[in-house]
C-alpha cells in the first residue's frame, strides 16, 4: 500500500473531513457575524457578560476533542 494510498483513503478522509468542515463552518459564521447583529438573541455586552470561558480556552478544548476524535476513529479503523 502505497502512502499516497493511506492519505486519500476512505478511512483517513472520514476522519479528517468532519474536522475540515467544523472549521469552514465556524470560519463562514465568523465572517458573517458583524453583518447578523439585527438577529442575535442577545446583545454582545450580554454575550460578554455570560461567556466565563475566553476564546483561546475554547479553542484549545476543541482541538483536543478534534484530535481524540481523530485517533479513536483511525484506530477503529485498525481493528
Amino acid at each position: 500500500m502505497a502512502a499516497a494510498d493511506f492519505w486519500l483513503s476512505d478511512e483517513v478522509l472520514s476522519a479528517f473531513i468532519p474536522v475540515i468542515v467544523y472549521w469552514v463552518y465556524a470560519g463562514l459564521y465568523t465572517a458573517i457575524e458583524p453583518w447578523c447583529e439585527n438577529y442575535r438573541l442577545h446583545s454582545k455586552e450580554e454575550e460578554d457578560e455570560m461567556n466565563l470561558v475566553s476564546k483561546e480556552t475554547v479553542v484549545k478544548g476543541v482541538l483536543l476533542q478534534q484530535f481524540l476524535q481523530i485517533v479513536a476513529v483511525l484506530l477503529l479503523y485498525q481493528v
